[in-house]
């Protein structure tokens, strides 16, 4: 996915409510700031895409596949391209940062009630690790698929079917305006899920994530709690 020009600098912070990693107090809330190299998006320009083989994503479970996550629901602020957003996460999705290197940086988000492995992209450890991917374009500038992200949801999914060969529909029956849209890259089937919260879509790329359940109206826990539940800040 092709990036426009970014001009920001963004802080991501994470406030996550009984994390099991905070000496053992299961009601603390701990709040982090992540380091530069991560969270810092250049103003240079860039063609690169946004997809996740574009960063140096080294995230993995380790020995144990709910090391550090949340015990408890927690909310995450998730510095992203044109907004921060903020989101309650369920079960075990845990916040893990956010990336970039001089494109639009990106969220991700990861089931560790599961091993994961985004550190090696291609891997079996990696396909097989069950995440999202959390990016923002904001209606009037640029974005990949046209000098300017349109705020109808019909002409957003033609831009996107256009610009990729693949296809796109609008969802019924959710509280927001919902695109699913699909199509080919590198290969590999693409599922994006775009929704408009104000002047800003909020788009969540899933990897192992039941979006046709999502599509066919299921309440898919994470998809619906950044699609549908979060808060721009």
């Amino acid at each position: 996915m092709n990036a426009p020009l970014v001009t920001a600098v963004l802080a991501t912070t994470l406030v996550v409510a009984g994390c099991s990693s905070d000496a053992g107090d299961p009601d603390a809330t701990v709040t982090s700031t992540e380091p530069a190299t991560e969270t810092t998006a250049s103003a240079e320009s860039s063609t690169s895409a946004t997809s996740q083989t574009d960063a140096d994503i080294d995230v993995d479970s380790g020995t144990s596949p709910s090391a550090d996550a949340q015990d408890a629901e927690g909310s995450a602020s998730l510095g992203t391209a044109f907004a921060t957003i903020e989101i309650t996460l369920p079960g075990q999705w845990q916040y893990e940062g956010t990336y970039g290197d001089g494109a639009l940086p990106y969220a991700v988000l990861v089931d560790a009630s599961q091993a994961f492995d985004l550190s090696e992209p291609g891997s079996d450890a990696y396909k097989e690790s069950v995440w999202l991917q959390v990016e923002t374009y904001r209606v009037g500038d640029q974005w990949p698929y046209g000098d300017a992200t349109p705020d109808d949801p019909a002409a957003l999914g033609d831009q996107i079917a256009e610009a990729t060969g693949g296809s796109a529909e609008g969802l019924d029956g959710r509280d927001v305006s919902i695109v699913h849209a699909t199509y080919e890259e590198d290969g590999q089937q693409i599922d994006d899920l775009y929704a408009l919260h104000g002047d800003v879509w909020i788009l969540a790329r899933a990897h192992n994530v039941d979006v046709p359940g999502y599509v066919d109206g299921e309440d898919v826990e994470i998809l619906t709690a950044v699609l549908e539940t979060s808060q721009i800040k």
